[in-house]
């Protein structure tokens, strides 16, 4: 009897490559986005230690240059503060799409893989009957030699 052989092998290994890149994509975003977070508490981070750092000068007493250099620094840390909250948010729903790319992914080809063990039992029960039928059908004619 022949080899079991699914039809859409092919068609299963490129799903599984495909379900590879999505996984590869979701993986490299996510790096992405932990970058992106640890940068803004970096910054926040700076900020928090700038304006520590800016009360103590408060309480000596500064020149007005040197408030004006405080508050432009304070200024730029907040821009960049925002400006990092909102890539970290665009980062977070991409991270989403490419977690739903994923399952999409995964559920076809869990498709695929559960048709082709359905098709490999019905494969094997067959060629049990069939292997049983003939056995019997050996003794029969043995037994029929035998009687003769």
């Amino acid at each position: 009897m022949k080899r079991f052989s699914f039809r859409l092998e092919k068609v299963l290994r490129y799903r599984k490559y495909l379900e590879t890149n999505a996984r590869i994509k979701l993986i490299n975003t996510i790096n992405e986005y932990n970058i992106m977070e640890n940068s803004v508490k970096m910054i926040a981070a700076k900020r928090k230690e700038f304006s520590a750092e800016c009360s103590e000068e408060k309480q000596k007493g500064m020149d007005v240059a040197r408030y004006r250099l405080y508050y432009h620094f304070n200024r730029k840390l907040d821009a960049d503060q925002e400006a990092g909250d909102l890539a970290l948010k665009k980062t977070e729903a991409t991270v989403h799409l490419h977690r739903t790319l994923l399952k999409k992914e995964s559920v076809k080809k869990k498709t695929l893989e559960t048709l082709k063990e359905i098709q490999s039992s019905r494969y094997r029960e067959i060629s049990e009957k069939e292997e049983q039928k003939e056995l019997d059908e050996t003794v029969i004619i043995r037994n029929k030699r035998i009687s003769l």
